[in-house]
């Protein structure tokens, strides 16, 4: 891992902040990239402030002018990291699923929001991005993209961070960068990622934010109890029985069910995109039958509801886990 230009001028990165690789290119790109970085659970920022300390560079170093750093490691943690951020959005759709099961209908909508959070997060380490701090707590935010992903070159900057939340930040590069992809093998999937099927792309977390933190909106199981029953019943009497993901994919416009099922799609989303580039990766293929296994002992250890027609269930067969 080296620096090859600490002062790489914005006119000769513009193009490439946002710019979509194909799923050919991911596939090549990620071809040999190692999964150490996943297994020692060593994250890229870690990596990055040592190799910038030792070239004498520190928080104030990253301006308007992007720093161009090379690497095969910088690919590896990257595609670590996505590996770990789709675990948790797999863990927090189940939890959701346990929450409003019991009544926390609030709860579950915001446990839901970080499913997609998390979901998005993978899907932009993905394409090879990332947003990060290497300074902690107080470090600038960073923005780490791929000037040339075959050849493991990546720039580091504050274009599209600066001045955002972490949370406003990764919504807007997501939908930014994802606008323009095609990924032919499912058109379905576009109603997560193409900007025409929502609002605007911070509409998530700007539900999210009103209803956690608003006075009076949200936590109606709270004013009024007597709701609870009918929300459950209404959201286990909701099956899946054929067609998942077009049904899913209609439903991403549906008022009661948008959220969920944009979570729900990411999930799947994630897991194609990481099934096509494992066929050129034999490590990371072997590292997704464990991660598999893993996922599925969670499972037998939470005991979500598991009834055939749930989308729960579903999820478990579309991923390829063990089925009880």
């Amino acid at each position: 891992m080296k620096i090859l230009d600490q002062e790489l001028s914005p006119k000769d990165f513009e193009g490439f902040a946002n710019q979509n690789l194909s799923i050919d290119a991911l596939s090549e790109g990620f071809s040999k990239a190692s999964i150490d970085f996943y297994k020692k659970r060593t994250p890229l920022w870690q990596n990055l402030k040592s190799l910038f300390h030792i070239a004498g560079l520190s928080n104030r170093s990253i301006k308007k002018n992007g720093i161009l750093v090379k690497g095969t490691e910088i690919t590896s943690s990257i595609l670590g990291e996505a590996i770990e951020y789709f675990s948790r959005a797999f863990c927090n759709f189940y939890a959701q699923d346990e929450l409003i099961q019991h009544g926390y209908c609030t709860w579950s909508e915001i446990t839901n929001y970080y499913s997609s959070f998390f979901g998005i997060h993978s899907l932009l380490r993905l394409q090879g991005r990332c947003i990060t701090r290497m300074w902690r707590p107080k470090g600038k935010q960073v923005y780490i993209f791929p000037y040339n992903l075959h050849d493991h070159e990546y720039v580091v900057c504050t274009k599209g961070v600066e001045g955002k939340s972490a949370h406003e930040a990764a919504w807007s590069l997501y939908y930014d960068v994802y606008d323009g992809f095609i990924y032919v093998e499912n058109l379905n999937f576009e109603s997560i990622f193409k900007k025409k099927y929502v609002g605007t792309p911070e509409e998530e977390m700007d539900f999210r934010n009103k209803v956690n933190y608003e006075p009076y909106q949200g936590y109606e199981e709270i004013r009024d109890p007597t709701k609870i029953p009918a929300i459950i019943k209404s959201y286990a009497e909701k099956k899946f029985t054929s067609n998942e993901i077009e049904m899913l994919s209609r439903l991403t416009t549906d008022p009661d069910y948008r959220y969920y099922a944009r979570s729900a799609l990411r999930i799947i989303f994630c897991y194609s995109l990481f099934m096509r580039i494992a066929q050129k990766n034999k490590e990371l293929n072997s590292l997704f039958v464990n991660c598999r296994n893993t996922l599925s002992d969670f499972l037998d250890q939470a005991k979500p509801r598991n009834e055939n027609g749930m989308l729960g269930r579903k999820l478990q067969n579309m991923l390829d886990l063990r089925l009880d």
